[in-house]
């Protein structure tokens, strides 16, 4: 079989699932005399995943830069590099973080898993967070503080809202529906507009505001908040409890050991 051939099996095999005793002994590739197996193809693949999702339609990819690095391994043990004082001591200081890395993925992966009670609690306790106010709004909007100031003098001898909006609002794509703009959250609108909308109460008109698109005369509506569906903030809320145990877990490991560990420092010798 060739290398293509070994490859797509490789990635077949892969995509299949469940492993038996001969994937470790698969061979996925050959650099001179050196074997790279489906294990190795496998841990390289499980390492990628750690910083997201890994898709078959990447195997080949992967598989090719394994070869890739194995060439080069290669060449540089062929001059002999770990001879090397720099990289000796490079190595030792990888060997150091990999051992740490592995130490606290044992402490703290374990004791950072979420569970459906606790999802549904931080649902339930945070649900201000997940909230969104809303109000319905009308407004009536002219380039001038004079026009505005017209409309506000006929607004308060008696002349219905809407009227003026369909007559006199440079809003066209309102002022049609009698200055309708429909049900708006906090965070759509200019500061200006949306602190005087959500002041108001239902049926209630504004003193003249301005913006940078003019001057408006806004009309409240009624108020509501809606909170988040618990299913479409899940994952959300999965991702916060996480990262909130994986800190604890991390504080407490590092107390653990600190507390049965001798340290003395001597800062006055880094200057």
């Amino acid at each position: 079989m060739g290398v293509l051939g070994v490859v797509l099996w490789a990635h077949v095999a892969v995509a299949a699932g469940p492993e038996g005793q001969q994937d470790v002994k698969r061979i996925v590739a050959k650099v001179n005399q050196t074997e790279i197996s489906y294990e190795d193809f496998k841990q390289r693949v499980e390492l990628l995943q750690e910083r997201g999702p890994v898709t078959p339609d990447r195997y080949v990819e992967i598989l090719r830069a394994l070869v890739r690095e194995e060439i080069l391994y290669q060449a540089a043990v062929a001059q002999q590099l770990e001879a090397n004082e720099a990289v000796k001591k490079r190595l030792e200081l990888a060997r150091r973080q990999v051992l740490v890395e592995e130490l606290l993925r044992m402490r703290v992966t374990p004791a950072s898993q979420v569970t459906e009670e606790e999802l549904k609690k931080a649902y339930e306790e945070n649900k201000p967070l997940l909230s969104t106010e809303t109000i319905t709004v009308s407004h009536i909007m002219v380039k001038t503080e004079a026009e505005a100031e017209a409309i506000e003098a006929e607004l308060k001898a008696g002349a219905a809202f809407e009227e003026l909006a369909k007559a006199k609002s440079q809003d066209q794509g309102s002022a049609e529906k009698g200055g309708e703009l429909g049900v708006l959250s906090r965070g759509q609108t200019e500061p200006e507009f949306e602190a005087a909308a959500f002041a108001l109460k239902d049926g209630e008109v504004s003193e003249i505001v301005k913006t940078q698109y003019g001057y408006h005369i806004i009309k409240g509506g009624s108020h509501a908040t809606t909170v988040q569906p618990y299913d479409a903030v899940k994952d959300q809320l999965r991702e916060m409890l996480t990262k909130q145990k994986q800190r604890n877990a991390l504080m407490a490991t590092m107390a653990e050991y600190e507390a049965g560990a001798k340290v003395e420092t001597y800062e006055d010798r880094l200057r």
